[in-house]
């Protein structure tokens, strides 16, 4: 016999009361940039632990030798001295505030305070990463060009740039925007090739980030050469670029937090509105410390 068509139906039909819709257990958090900036270059923030807002540093000039005879006065040296000056003046906060009655609705699975505690963090620090990164535009030495592929040429001379000015081979590293290491820099033979790099298979692994045994970190904090789509990549030692953040201290909040490079998180509750105030900022300064120890790499 035919089955019968008045059947219970499901979604949106005789049944749709008793079918839960279920919130899950997973959040979608957003996708971070890799912060590598800080990690990297030089942090003066210590100097700043008993209170201040300028790091001064003082330049030394190479000094000369000169020739001696017998009977003859000393040539003396006599250089004028410049310094390089810090200034921690930027502040930045990222701050949200939950009410009693909502953090009580909300899925406590979510952990819902301290996911958004986690994205006010890195909010403020994407600040002081993107300072950093804004930076390369300053050096005064540059390789290739916003309209145009990286070159291994590009590459060498700017080894070279570092090299001739005597900046340690240590301590050096490649900043590159993602698209310019996997649709430039791999698309380049030398790097790329099983015969040219026999510790790596190049396809079934991920290429080992360096260049010329110099580290290479991917970000996507790189940023764009001004009024075109090209990127300000750089070869940097660490000394070239300085930073500070300042000690901003508790606050008035016993729960505060204060990271490696200064970022600090507190909550506060308002008792006159029921509500929890979390808060993150960062008071920071940077500084091109040693132009000949950076250069900037453009690219398309």
């Amino acid at each position: 016999m035919a089955f019968p068509s008045d059947t219970f139906t499901g979604a949106s039909g005789d049944l749709d009361v008793m079918i839960p819709k279920i919130w899950g257990q997973k959040l979608n958090d957003f996708f971070r940039a890799s912060l590598v900036m800080g990690n990297f270059f030089t942090n003066r923030s210590e100097e700043l632990s008993g209170g201040g807002n300028i790091v001064y540093t003082p330049n030394i000039t190479e000094i000369s030798a000169n020739s001696k005879s017998t009977g003859s006065a000393v040539t003396l040296n006599s250089p004028t001295e410049t310094s390089v000056t810090l200034t921690v003046s930027n502040w930045f906060e990222a701050s949200f505030a939950i009410e009693d009655r909502e953090a009580a609705f909300v899925k406590h699975s979510y952990t819902i305070m301290e996911t958004y505690s986690q994205a006010a963090a890195y909010a403020v620090s994407k600040k002081l990463d993107t300072a950093l990164a804004l930076l390369f535009v300053s050096f005064s030495q540059s390789v290739g060009a916003s309209t145009a592929a990286i070159a291994d040429s590009n590459i060498r001379a700017a080894i070279a740039y570092l090299d001739s000015a005597n900046i340690p081979q240590d301590n050096r590293a490649f900043f590159v925007h993602p698209n310019v290491f996997w649709n430039q820099i791999q698309a380049l033979d030398k790097f790329s090739l099983a015969i040219n790099s026999p510790v790596q298979d190049p396809v079934a692994k991920k290429p080992l980030a360096y260049l010329y045994g110099i580290p290479v970190y991917q970000t996507t904090q790189i940023q764009y050469v001004s009024g075109t789509t090209g990127r300000v990549n750089a070869l940097a030692h660490k000394d070239a670029l300085h930073f500070a953040t300042s000690p901003l201290g508790s606050g008035g909040s016993k729960g505060a937090m204060v990271g490696s490079e200064g970022i600090r998180v507190q909550a506060n509750y308002v008792p006159e509105y029921l509500s929890t105030l979390v808060t993150a900022d960062v008071l920071y300064g940077v500084i091109e410390n040693r132009d000949l120890a950076g250069v900037r790499i453009l690219t398309s």
